[in-house]
Protein backbone atom coordinates (compact mmCIF):
# COMPACT_ATOMS: atom_id res chain seq x y z
CA UNK A 1 0.00 0.00 0.00
CA UNK A 2 2.84 2.40 0.83
CA UNK A 3 4.36 1.76 -2.61
CA UNK A 4 1.02 2.53 -4.24
CA UNK A 5 0.51 5.77 -2.28
CA UNK A 6 4.01 6.92 -3.13
CA UNK A 7 3.47 6.08 -6.81
CA UNK A 8 0.15 7.93 -6.83
CA UNK A 9 1.69 11.03 -5.24
CA UNK A 10 4.60 10.99 -7.67
CA UNK A 11 2.37 10.34 -10.71
CA UNK A 12 0.03 13.20 -9.82
CA UNK A 13 2.94 15.62 -9.50
CA UNK A 14 4.49 14.46 -12.76
CA UNK A 15 1.18 14.85 -14.61
CA UNK A 16 0.83 18.43 -13.41
CA UNK A 17 4.30 19.17 -14.80
CA UNK A 18 3.71 17.31 -18.05
CA UNK A 19 2.96 19.74 -20.87
CA UNK A 20 1.16 17.12 -23.00
CA UNK A 21 -1.07 16.16 -20.08
CA UNK A 22 -1.94 19.78 -19.35
CA UNK A 23 -2.82 20.30 -23.02
CA UNK A 24 -5.04 17.22 -23.39
CA UNK A 25 -6.62 17.36 -19.92
CA UNK A 26 -7.10 21.10 -19.54
CA UNK A 27 -6.12 23.52 -22.31
CA UNK A 28 -7.80 21.98 -25.37
CA UNK A 29 -10.99 20.81 -23.59
CA UNK A 30 -11.52 24.21 -21.95
CA UNK A 31 -10.84 26.12 -25.19
CA UNK A 32 -13.17 23.75 -27.06
CA UNK A 33 -15.81 24.27 -24.39
CA UNK A 34 -15.60 28.06 -24.57
CA UNK A 35 -15.61 28.31 -28.38
CA UNK A 36 -18.00 25.50 -29.33
CA UNK A 37 -20.49 26.31 -26.59
CA UNK A 38 -20.82 29.77 -28.09
CA UNK A 39 -21.28 28.25 -31.56
CA UNK A 40 -23.81 25.65 -30.40
CA UNK A 41 -25.96 28.07 -28.40
CA UNK A 42 -25.86 30.72 -31.14
CA UNK A 43 -26.93 28.40 -33.94
CA UNK A 44 -29.30 26.21 -31.96
CA UNK A 45 -31.07 27.54 -28.85
CA UNK A 46 -32.06 23.98 -27.91
CA UNK A 47 -28.38 23.13 -27.43
CA UNK A 48 -28.52 24.53 -23.88
CA UNK A 49 -30.38 21.38 -22.83
CA UNK A 50 -27.46 19.06 -23.56
CA UNK A 51 -24.55 21.50 -23.55
CA UNK A 52 -23.13 20.43 -20.20
CA UNK A 53 -23.27 16.74 -21.09
CA UNK A 54 -21.77 17.11 -24.55
CA UNK A 55 -18.88 19.26 -23.33
CA UNK A 56 -18.13 16.91 -20.44
CA UNK A 57 -18.19 13.90 -22.78
CA UNK A 58 -15.77 15.67 -25.13
CA UNK A 59 -13.37 16.63 -22.34
CA UNK A 60 -13.45 13.19 -20.72
CA UNK A 61 -12.99 11.36 -24.01
CA UNK A 62 -10.10 13.53 -25.11
CA UNK A 63 -8.29 13.29 -21.79
CA UNK A 64 -8.84 9.55 -21.46
CA UNK A 65 -8.22 8.44 -25.04
CA UNK A 66 -5.43 10.85 -26.00
CA UNK A 67 -3.90 12.06 -22.73
CA UNK A 68 -3.90 8.92 -20.57
CA UNK A 69 -2.33 6.51 -23.10
CA UNK A 70 0.53 8.94 -23.72
CA UNK A 71 1.20 8.97 -20.00
CA UNK A 72 0.98 5.20 -19.60
CA UNK A 73 3.14 4.15 -22.56
CA UNK A 74 6.20 5.86 -21.09
CA UNK A 75 6.03 3.65 -18.01
CA UNK A 76 5.86 0.36 -19.90
CA UNK A 77 9.07 0.54 -21.87
CA UNK A 78 11.37 -2.41 -21.13
CA UNK A 79 13.83 -0.34 -19.12
CA UNK A 80 11.10 1.22 -16.99
CA UNK A 81 9.43 -2.13 -16.30
CA UNK A 82 12.76 -3.56 -15.11
CA UNK A 83 13.25 -0.51 -12.89
CA UNK A 84 9.84 -0.96 -11.29
CA UNK A 85 10.46 -4.66 -10.70
CA UNK A 86 13.88 -4.08 -9.15
CA UNK A 87 12.46 -1.32 -6.94
CA UNK A 88 9.63 -3.54 -5.71
CA UNK A 89 6.93 -1.32 -7.24
CA UNK A 90 4.09 -3.48 -8.60
CA UNK A 91 3.01 -2.63 -12.14
CA UNK A 92 -0.65 -2.52 -11.11
CA UNK A 93 0.12 0.39 -8.79
CA UNK A 94 1.61 2.34 -11.71
CA UNK A 95 -1.51 1.80 -13.80
CA UNK A 96 -3.91 2.49 -10.95
CA UNK A 97 -2.01 5.69 -10.13
CA UNK A 98 -2.35 6.83 -13.75
CA UNK A 99 -6.08 6.10 -13.74
CA UNK A 100 -6.70 7.89 -10.42
CA UNK A 101 -4.57 10.87 -11.45
CA UNK A 102 -6.44 11.10 -14.75
CA UNK A 103 -9.78 10.79 -12.96
CA UNK A 104 -8.91 13.65 -10.60
CA UNK A 105 -7.83 15.97 -13.42
CA UNK A 106 -10.78 15.18 -15.67
CA UNK A 107 -13.24 15.54 -12.80
CA UNK A 108 -11.85 19.02 -12.10
CA UNK A 109 -12.39 20.02 -15.74
CA UNK A 110 -15.87 18.49 -15.77
CA UNK A 111 -16.85 20.35 -12.60
CA UNK A 112 -15.60 23.57 -14.19
CA UNK A 113 -17.84 22.96 -17.22
CA UNK A 114 -20.77 21.95 -15.01
CA UNK A 115 -20.56 25.13 -12.90
CA UNK A 116 -19.61 27.66 -15.58
CA UNK A 117 -21.99 26.59 -18.38
CA UNK A 118 -25.19 27.85 -16.68
CA UNK A 119 -23.51 31.18 -15.86
CA UNK A 120 -22.05 31.96 -19.29
CA UNK A 121 -24.32 30.10 -21.70
CA UNK A 122 -27.55 29.63 -19.69
CA UNK A 123 -27.12 25.87 -19.99
CA UNK A 124 -29.76 23.72 -18.35
CA UNK A 125 -28.47 22.09 -15.16
CA UNK A 126 -29.24 18.34 -14.90
CA UNK A 127 -32.12 17.63 -12.54
CA UNK A 128 -30.41 15.18 -10.17
CA UNK A 129 -26.74 16.11 -9.60
CA UNK A 130 -26.00 13.00 -7.53
CA UNK A 131 -27.36 10.64 -10.18
CA UNK A 132 -25.68 12.71 -12.89
CA UNK A 133 -22.22 12.42 -11.38
CA UNK A 134 -22.70 8.75 -10.59
CA UNK A 135 -23.26 8.15 -14.29
CA UNK A 136 -20.34 10.44 -15.10
CA UNK A 137 -18.02 8.42 -12.85
CA UNK A 138 -18.99 5.17 -14.59
CA UNK A 139 -18.32 6.71 -17.99
CA UNK A 140 -15.05 8.23 -16.75
CA UNK A 141 -13.80 4.88 -15.45
CA UNK A 142 -14.71 3.13 -18.71
CA UNK A 143 -12.88 5.63 -20.91
CA UNK A 144 -9.83 5.77 -18.65
CA UNK A 145 -9.57 1.98 -18.77
CA UNK A 146 -9.74 2.04 -22.57
CA UNK A 147 -7.02 4.69 -22.63
CA UNK A 148 -4.93 2.54 -20.32
CA UNK A 149 -5.31 -0.44 -22.64
CA UNK A 150 -4.10 1.66 -25.56
CA UNK A 151 -1.10 2.76 -23.53
CA UNK A 152 0.05 -0.73 -22.50
CA UNK A 153 -0.50 -2.39 -25.89
CA UNK A 154 0.86 0.27 -28.26
CA UNK A 155 4.38 -0.53 -29.45
CA UNK A 156 5.34 3.07 -30.23
CA UNK A 157 4.13 6.62 -29.82
CA UNK A 158 3.29 6.91 -33.52
CA UNK A 159 1.09 3.81 -33.41
CA UNK A 160 -0.48 5.01 -30.19
CA UNK A 161 -1.44 8.29 -31.86
CA UNK A 162 -3.12 6.38 -34.68
CA UNK A 163 -5.01 4.05 -32.32
CA UNK A 164 -6.18 6.97 -30.18
CA UNK A 165 -7.48 8.91 -33.18
CA UNK A 166 -9.33 5.84 -34.48
CA UNK A 167 -11.41 5.98 -31.30
CA UNK A 168 -11.45 9.71 -30.60
CA UNK A 169 -12.51 11.12 -33.97
CA UNK A 170 -15.51 8.79 -34.51
CA UNK A 171 -16.49 9.47 -30.90
CA UNK A 172 -16.80 13.16 -31.71
CA UNK A 173 -18.76 12.59 -34.92
CA UNK A 174 -21.00 9.59 -34.24
CA UNK A 175 -21.86 9.83 -30.54
CA UNK A 176 -24.33 12.72 -30.60
CA UNK A 177 -21.94 15.27 -29.11
CA UNK A 178 -21.64 17.54 -32.14
CA UNK A 179 -25.15 16.96 -33.50
CA UNK A 180 -28.06 14.55 -32.82
CA UNK A 181 -27.14 10.98 -33.75
CA UNK A 182 -30.59 10.65 -35.35
CA UNK A 183 -29.23 12.70 -38.26
CA UNK A 184 -26.68 10.00 -39.12
CA UNK A 185 -27.18 7.23 -41.70
CA UNK A 186 -28.13 3.86 -40.21
CA UNK A 187 -24.63 2.44 -40.79
CA UNK A 188 -22.96 5.24 -38.83
CA UNK A 189 -25.53 4.87 -36.06
CA UNK A 190 -24.42 1.26 -35.70
CA UNK A 191 -20.77 2.35 -35.63
CA UNK A 192 -21.66 4.80 -32.88
CA UNK A 193 -23.00 1.99 -30.71
CA UNK A 194 -19.46 0.63 -30.37
CA UNK A 195 -18.18 3.92 -28.94
CA UNK A 196 -18.23 4.63 -25.17
CA UNK A 197 -18.95 8.30 -25.87
CA UNK A 198 -22.30 7.37 -27.42
CA UNK A 199 -23.44 5.58 -24.30
CA UNK A 200 -21.94 8.24 -22.05
CA UNK A 201 -23.96 10.87 -23.89
CA UNK A 202 -27.12 8.80 -23.56
CA UNK A 203 -26.57 8.33 -19.85
CA UNK A 204 -25.75 11.96 -19.08
CA UNK A 205 -28.55 13.30 -21.26
CA UNK A 206 -31.18 11.15 -19.56
CA UNK A 207 -32.87 11.88 -16.25
CA UNK A 208 -32.72 8.16 -15.47
CA UNK A 209 -30.40 5.25 -16.21
CA UNK A 210 -30.53 4.12 -19.83
CA UNK A 211 -30.43 0.37 -19.18
CA UNK A 212 -28.81 -0.53 -22.51
CA UNK A 213 -26.11 2.14 -22.32
CA UNK A 214 -25.48 1.40 -18.65
CA UNK A 215 -24.99 -2.28 -19.50
CA UNK A 216 -22.51 -1.39 -22.24
CA UNK A 217 -20.50 0.90 -19.94
CA UNK A 218 -20.37 -1.73 -17.18
CA UNK A 219 -19.38 -4.40 -19.73
CA UNK A 220 -16.57 -2.15 -20.99
CA UNK A 221 -15.29 -1.70 -17.44
CA UNK A 222 -15.32 -5.43 -16.67
CA UNK A 223 -13.79 -6.45 -20.00
CA UNK A 224 -11.10 -3.75 -19.76
CA UNK A 225 -10.08 -4.86 -16.27
CA UNK A 226 -9.76 -8.46 -17.51
CA UNK A 227 -7.65 -7.41 -20.50
CA UNK A 228 -5.35 -5.27 -18.35
CA UNK A 229 -4.99 -8.06 -15.77
CA UNK A 230 -3.98 -10.59 -18.44
CA UNK A 231 -1.49 -8.13 -19.94
CA UNK A 232 0.10 -7.42 -16.54
CA UNK A 233 0.49 -11.14 -15.85
CA UNK A 234 2.15 -11.60 -19.24
CA UNK A 235 4.58 -8.77 -18.51
CA UNK A 236 5.46 -10.37 -15.16
CA UNK A 237 6.12 -13.69 -16.85
CA UNK A 238 8.25 -12.06 -19.54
Amino acid sequence: MSAFLYTLKLKTKLDLRNRDILITYYLVPILFFIVMSLVFTSTNPEAVKTLISSMIIFSTTMGSIIGTPGSVINYFENSMVKTFKSSGIPLWSVLLSSIISGAINLTVVSLFIYLISPVIYDAVIPGNPLLYFLKFILFLIATLLIGTILGIFAKSTSKLTMYSQIIFLPSMLFSGIMFPSEMLPDFLKVVGLFLPATHGMRLLSSMTFDTFSLSIIVAIIILSILIISVKLKKIKVD
